[in-house]
């Protein structure tokens, strides 16, 4: 489990946004500690800006690492480390690959074989760098782009020279809020908490809060949603090992299927993990 959170503001929209940032990051903080980061694109050169560091939102905070200028949009991370080290800061959030800056929530399940098929190198170990370079890389169209990924995820993307312009999209199970400003900004993020209290912060009100759905893609422009895509997600199906009388057997479980031992219907990726840190499977 990680969060995601972050902001593309009306240009008319006058906002603390080291503030903003800030506030989003602790509401996030509960969902990774083992990294925090955050990129932008400047408005006033261009430039990508990305910042990140193996602590908590908190410390990231405090050391002030969350300062910035010159917003309109930002994207924000706390990462639960699962694969990779957060000491190798490639594995931490936000990734860049070619002109796309992004932070996932989830896993990728087919991380290999999406490298395999683009016929690019990995950098780092992490699981998400696969969905950076899909989709930086890949081909099709972006529906088509993001039905090609095996798992589960919430995703928030940038690109390089657009500082004006955020994606977002939801692929299987984990979270993503969105709400947007009476005065035309969009906050969002992977609690409506984050959501709600970002406003707050930046001294407005909500418009509408909307959690998006599994196969949902946004694009927005200066605070608007300008392009609202639906897409097909890959099934997710997971193989769990598990000691029962007879010996060792398989179980699977997907996201609609209803486990006959614990009467469990469904995963995210805290479960997941949890389950397995805990010998639980």
């Amino acid at each position: 489990m990680c969060g995601i959170a972050g902001f593309c503001l009306n240009k008319g929209h006058k906002v603390r946004p080291s503030e903003v940032a800030s506030q989003m990051l602790l509401d996030i903080e509960h969902r990774g500690t083992d990294a925090t980061g955050m990129a932008y694109i400047s408005t006033r050169t261009g430039q990508k800006v990305v910042t990140k560091r193996a602590v908590p939102a908190t410390v990231f905070i405090q050391s002030g690492e969350s300062r910035c200028k010159n917003v309109n949009t930002m994207i924000l991370h706390t990462r639960y480390a699962t694969q990779g080290s957060p000491k190798n800061s490639h594995n931490n959030h936000p990734i860049t690959r070619g002109s796309i800056t992004l932070t996932h929530n989830g896993h990728c399940q087919n991380d290999k074989e999406l490298f395999k098929q683009l016929k690019v190198s990995r950098i780092a170990q992490v699981d998400s760098e696969a969905i950076v370079a899909l989709i930086a890389y890949g081909k099709g169209t972006i529906t088509e782009r993001l039905e090609k990924i095996e798992g589960n995820a919430a995703l928030a993307w940038v690109e390089s020279k657009d500082p004006n312009t955020l994606h977002l999209a939801r692929v299987r199970t984990s979270p993503l809020w969105v709400g947007q400003s009476r005065e035309g900004s969009l906050f969002y993020g992977s609690t409506k908490q984050t959501v709600e209290n970002a406003s707050i912060i930046a001294e407005c009100e909500l418009d509408w809060v909307y959690e998006m759905k599994e196969g949902d893609y946004f694009r927005i422009v200066n605070g608007s949603i300008v392009e609202m895509l639906k897409f097909t997600p890959k099934p997710i199906v997971v193989v769990f090992k598990q000691y029962d009388q007879g010996g060792w057997v398989s179980d699977y479980l997907s996201p609609t299927k209803k486990d006959k031992r614990t009467g469990w219907q469904g995963w995210d990726d805290y479960d997941y993990e949890s389950y397995l840190r805990q010998g639980k499977w």
